[in-house]
């Protein structure tokens, strides 16, 4: 999976369980990264005792020769290796020179993780400790409060006003061509996802609102074609796996529809899952410039998701983890293919003074990847749609591809939808 840059430095996080000590890798694995990585490990290696370690590559977008040689070398010591998209499957494949095992369930899907540098071990270390307390999951329940949503509707009003700004005449529609460094990253295939300005984030009368925009490029394709992905809601449920557990299309317009959608985050809610309904405005500015906003309408959290104590709470009441979300997504076809581009804004509950410091770091990482595998998962469904239309017997015999893919399944009858 690509990362925002392949030039970006080398981030790393752990978790300590009981009978593994797994780490995550994020960035570019060069020498730099390898030594730092490498000596760090050695140094948490000596606490960790029988356990086995596994490597998660998921959010590796490269690897120089010295860090191939260490994951080769931890493979072989017994390391279980871990890639769970296209590109990341291929890069560890390429370094292993051979096929990569289907790790258990657990190992992709039950993650807490925490940063890790050898400047802030014994940081580390009181982490640990507290999250096999379950201290910073287990706050108490949280109520949003009528100020709260009054800060949440003054801060979408700017937004919105932002975004009538980008969409007039004259206008800069596209934030990813604002920087000429940033457009080039883009264009070059990376996926730049960044907080966006000011405060982030931002803290209002009890409870914090996360602003994050991300963008990417993608290249030989057209508007319609992304489209008849981004509005696919039925199908969310694959491409946005495994956090999303269901998602289906309640009602859809010309300009406006309606989705609901079930998700699960077990990096911060642990067996809470949230059922949300969404409404999208969909805007065409042109045949080549598209936007939409996307908001809830309803959240509601489920605690004990799937076990025998199952409970819906009530709108406003429960965790606070999310209390609601609002994004808009800007497509414009241009320089061969099509720029897509994600503001994501989301409302949860303020933390608590007494773990701020454990919890922020968490939630700014989780916000940042969210977005992130949110756009490479978006990358791959249209990869992947593509990939079905091209195999069709319509184009097969054509022996080249349809002008877009919206214009094949069109003449399948296929019937689309989409979620933000």
């Amino acid at each position: 999976m690509d990362l925002n840059m392949r030039t970006q430095s080398l981030q790393y996080y752990m978790h300590d369980g009981p009978t593994a000590f797994r780490l995550e890798l994020a960035g570019n694995l060069n020498h730099e990264g390898t030594l730092r990585l490498d000596q760090d490990w050695q140094t948490a290696s000596s606490t960790i005792g029988d356990r086995r370690l596994i490597v998660d590559l998921t959010l590796v977008t490269g690897a120089d020769e010295q860090g191939r040689e260490l994951l080769t070398r931890w493979s072989r010591e017994g390391a279980q290796l871990v890639a769970t998209s296209k590109a990341s499957r291929a890069l560890t494949e390429s370094i292993l020179g051979g096929p990569l095992s289907e790790p258990p369930e657990a190992v992709t899907t039950d993650r807490t993780w925490f940063r890790f540098r050898a400047s802030n071990l014994g940081r580390a270390v009181a982490l640990l400790w507290l999250v096999m307390l379950g201290f910073p999951v287990e706050m108490t329940a949280a109520t949003l409060k009528s100020e709260t949503v009054s800060a949440w509707d003054d801060y979408l009003q700017t937004a919105n006003g932002n975004l009538q700004d980008r969409v007039r005449p004259g206008g800069s529609f596209l934030w990813a061509l604002e920087s000429t460094e940033r457009a080039a990253k883009i264009r070059g295939g990376e996926i730049v996802v960044v907080p966006a300005p000011g405060q982030n984030p931002k803290k209002v009368p009890g409870g914090l609102i996360h602003h994050w925009i991300g963008a990417m490029y993608l290249s030989n394709f057209k508007l319609d074609d992304i489209l008849e992905v981004t509005r696919d809601y039925d199908h969310y449920k694959e491409f946005y796996r495994p956090f999303v557990m269901e998602s289906k299309a309640i009602a859809r317009g010309d300009s406006s529809d309606i989705f609901s959608m079930l998700l699960v985050n077990k990096v911060l809610l642990l067996k809470t899952a949230l059922d949300a309904d969404y409404e999208v405005t969909n805007v065409r500015l042109d045949d080549r410039r598209f936007y939409s906003i996307s908001r809830t309408t309803r959240v509601q959290e489920i605690e004990e998701y799937g076990q025998p104590g199952e409970y819906w709470k009530r709108q406003g009441q429960g965790g606070g983890y999310i209390w609601k979300l609002y994004s808009i997504a800007r497509l414009e076809q241009r320089d061969g293919g099509v720029y897509v581009e994600i503001e994501a804004v989301g409302l949860s509950r303020d933390i608590p003074v007494a773990v701020r410091f454990v919890v922020d770091p968490i939630v700014r990482r989780v916000s940042h990847n969210s977005l992130l595998v949110s756009l490479q998962q978006t990358k791959e469904a249209v990869d992947s749609r593509l990939a079905e239309v091209t195999k069709s017997p319509e184009v097969a015999a054509g022996a080249q591809r349809a002008p877009s893919v919206s214009a094949t399944l069109s003449n399948k009858s296929s019937a689309f939808t989409r979620v933000h």
